[in-house]
């Protein structure tokens, strides 16, 4: 999508850079990878003079990568150095309709009307076990928005899931091998495996759906017999067990799940942040109940017309649902519906109690809850940028010095940087959160019609008469409902969400006024305005003055002429 400009609007969609503070983590850990991997180049280069080819090659494909990954955060700096918010975003709360454009859209029926309808915003029920003990824990979850809901139950559980690889490993450690560290090897590599689906993605649950669950009752049953028999059920075999491929020991394990276990809570404690209190849901609605005299399809154009002029620094409302009222007076009689719903321009705000230090109130919008938290994030996420590098470092020294523990040190050295990734990418989302203010107006209108005939003029007496159709009208049912939305999206692009929505009388009053003294105020009649037929009217009356003198006969020179003459 481009940015839009208009000379007209103000600076309201103009605010400073919500990245800006992680653009600054970005760029220090993109300075760390890039200098870890161009050292590293030199040592690759030294094992190639010393003839270590294959060595060489590996620590040449570590120092690669690592200057892939800063060039790539640096990349990532620069596309987010600065910050534009154009007139079409955020997305709307329905398919948009273009101007001309009729219909309308699920969406728009079964959230926007219901809502407004019912005056509640519906709240999934928790779908799993864990997701119900999460919500009695936190109550007040439930009204934060589904993203932040996923992501919370996400974090919820895969924290459960490190609690109990940790006492697995516990256990397995209490309990022993005799095998000589073979087979706590194997236990601790396939408790590895176990939990690196979940470590490593941690934002995973923030686009699915909720009630996705990481952890049933199988897998936590699965994982306690795991814990205590899998020891004994792999030294069944004996010598004919393999050395485990990794080398990963339990204490490695153990330091792994430490740091995803500590990210995991620096996760969920940001998430914890958007919850908010019950939300309002009240709504102005207005019925009523009229008779006119013309086609409803002029209430509809009216309403347009008022909607335009209200609209927010002159950007044109979202409009959702249209459908005119269709009335054929070939068919004597019928009914009719018609129904618009349309949003202003939605507007960033910030919310109370939420502003930053230092800043004006409403300088920029509202983000994460607590930045602090958000910082704590993208200061663990360069600290694990840290660690891996130093990783790596020690990766290509066991690679051209033929130490051992290549495998243990790779796979530690993967695991450490897939985390640090993760922690850049939940600090990002969670820093792109935006609220809105915007106003939805929806109004309904249905009846039933009947065709009638209005005569002007008398036959008999009158030289101008006309007569025409018009539709009556009796009993049609008015209704307008008016709500302030508060909404939420992550990301510019993202999906928006509605919080909370706050009646406004007022503005609803006022509407259903102008709408109704417009209707009521049409004529039926036919009017001759024009200059052109004023004139020919008082030629034609004239004339038949002239005319009805003397039992309607008039002296051929005393005719009117158009010139004066004879």
């Amino acid at each position: 999508m481009s940015y839009e400009y208009s000379s007209s609007s103000s600076q309201n969609f103009t605010f400073p850079n919500p990245l800006r503070e992680h653009n600054l983590f970005v760029g220090a850990a993109a300075a760390i990878s890039g200098l870890t991997g161009f050292i590293l180049l030199f040592q690759a280069r030294a094992a190639l003079r010393s003839g270590a080819h294959l060595e060489a090659l590996a620590a040449a494909a570590v120092a690669f990568a690592l200057m892939m990954v800063g060039g790539y955060l640096l990349f990532q700096v620069f596309s987010q150095l600065r910050f534009f918010f154009g007139r079409g975003r955020p997305q709307g709360l329905a398919p948009q309709l273009a101007p001309d454009q009729i219909g309308t859209s699920t969406p728009a029926e079964a959230v926007i009307k219901e809502s407004l309808r019912q005056q509640a915003l519906e709240y999934p029920e928790p779908a799993d076990p864990l997701s119900g003990l999460l919500y009695s824990l936190v109550p007040d979850l439930i009204y934060a928005p589904r993203p932040v809901r996923a992501f919370a139950e996400r974090q919820f559980q895969a924290g459960i899931l490190t609690v109990a690889l940790l006492g697995g490993l516990l256990i397995s450690a209490i309990l022993g091998d005799g095998e000589g560290g073979r087979v706590s090897g194997w236990v601790a590599i396939i408790l590895f495996v176990i939990s690196a689906p979940s470590l490593l993605n941690p934002r995973s649950g923030a686009n699915a759906d909720l009630g996705i669950s990481v952890l049933s009752v199988p897998k936590m049953a699965a994982l306690i017999a795991f814990s205590v028999l899998g020891p004994v059920a792999i030294a069944l075999v004996g010598n004919s067990l393999p050395a485990p491929p990794f080398g990963i020991g339990a204490t490695t394990l153990l330091l792994l799940l430490v740091l995803a276990g500590v990210l995991h809570g620096l996760f969920f404690t940001a998430v914890i942040r958007h919850r908010m209190a019950a939300p309002s849901t009240t709504v102005s609605m207005i019925q009523d109940t009229w008779n006119i005299s013309v086609n409803p399809a002029m209430l509809s154009a009216e309403f347009m017309r008022a909607m335009q002029d209200g609209w927010w620094e002159k950007i044109p409302n979202r409009r959702y649902c249209r459908i005119d009222p269709i009335v054929n007076l070939a068919d004597r009689t019928g009914e009719f519906q018609g129904s618009i719903v349309e949003e202003t321009q939605p507007v960033p705000f910030v919310i109370d109690g939420a502003r930053i230090e230092g800043e004006p109130d409403g300088d920029r919008p509202f983000a994460s809850g607590n930045p602090m938290i958000i910082t704590l994030i993208n200061g663990y996420a360069l600290l694990l940028v840290l660690v891996a590098s130093v990783a790596s470092f020690l990766l290509v020294g066991a690679l051209t010095g033929g130490g051992s523990g290549v495998g243990s040190l790779a796979a530690c050295t993967l695991f450490v940087w897939a985390l640090a990734k993760a922690a850049f990418a939940v600090a990002r989302f969670l820093r792109l959160r935006f609220d809105f203010r915007s106003t939805v107006i929806w109004m309904e209108m249905n009846g039933t019609y009947a065709a009638a005939e209005v005569a002007q003029g008398n036959r008999y007496t009158s030289n101008l008469h006309a007569s025409s159709q018009v539709v009556q009208i009796e009993g049609m049912t008015f209704r307008l409902w008016v709500a302030e939305v508060h909404s939420a999206a992550f990301g510019k692009d993202g999906a928006r969400y509605m919080l909370s929505m706050l009646g406004k009388p007022d503005l609803a009053a006022a509407l259903a006024k102008r709408l109704k003294d417009f209707i009521t105020s049409q004529a039926t009649l036919v009017s001759v305005g024009s200059t052109g037929d004023q004139e020919r009217a008082q030629r034609s009356a004239m004339m038949n003055a002239q005319l009805n003198l003397g039992n309607g006969t008039l002296p051929f020179d005393r005719l009117p002429t158009r010139n004066g003459g004879d």
